[in-house]
């Protein structure tokens, strides 16, 4: 097993889980309003099978791994395998296929921050957000946090983590900002009611930078 494991290991191991989670939540989604067809899709989409780490145990699966490569390889798997699913389910049911991952995402994101309020112990929605959302590895760059003294935090990222990612699976660069957007507020709105997200500025919409 690699040497050192400090606390933030920890913590990108469980954001990466709960990435790898919203995959089982918007096949359930599906399966509900399309029982017969979503099998299939999946299977099509994900020969190998979703990703799933929800039993994993961080020390049993790296081995003598480095941890920074590790990491970064579960990252990647978890994003390519998310976005050939949301691929193939928009493909498949072009009629009400993105509502249907909206509504997914959104939902998933509440069921998240309803799982993690026990441990919140007073923290921000920033701060729970940066525990639980999946965001690249600390050492790539990522976004920038202020406050704009009105109650507002803004985020801003000068460049998108996910996006050869998603690319690479044939995802539509727009709709999968969305899809994180409406996980984002799911969340947000689960710990504090009434918090909205608005988007200014997208990478996916030609501007220089993301701001929110």
């Amino acid at each position: 097993m690699s040497m050192f494991l400090g606390p933030i290991h920890y913590v990108m191991f469980n954001k990466i889980k709960v990435a790898a989670g919203r995959s089982a939540a918007v096949i359930s989604a599906f399966e509900k309003k399309h029982p017969a067809e979503t099998g299939e899709t999946v299977q099509a989409a994900l020969p190998d099978g979703v990703v799933d780490f929800s039993g994993a145990v961080l020390e049993e699966i790296l081995g003598d791994k480095p941890i920074h490569g590790f990491l970064q390889s579960l990252i990647d798997k978890v994003e390519v395998s998310e976005a050939s699913l949301v691929t193939a389910l928009l493909y498949r049911f072009p009629d009400d296929g993105k509502e249907l991952l909206m509504d997914a995402f959104r939902s998933h994101g509440a069921e998240t921050a309803s799982a993690a309020q026990a441990e919140a112990d007073g923290q921000s929605v920033e701060n729970m957000l940066m525990q639980h959302y999946l965001e690249g590895m600390p050492c790539d760059p990522g976004g920038s946090y202020r406050t704009d003294g009105n109650g507002s935090t803004i985020v801003e990222h000068s460049d998108c983590l996910h996006q050869y990612k998603w690319e690479s699976a044939g995802a539509p660069f727009e709709t999968m900002c969305e899809l994180l957007d409406a996980w984002v507020e799911g969340f947000a709105d689960a710990l504090e009611p009434g918090v909205k997200l608005e988007r200014t500025e997208a990478i996916a919409n030609g501007d220089s930078k993301c701001s929110c």
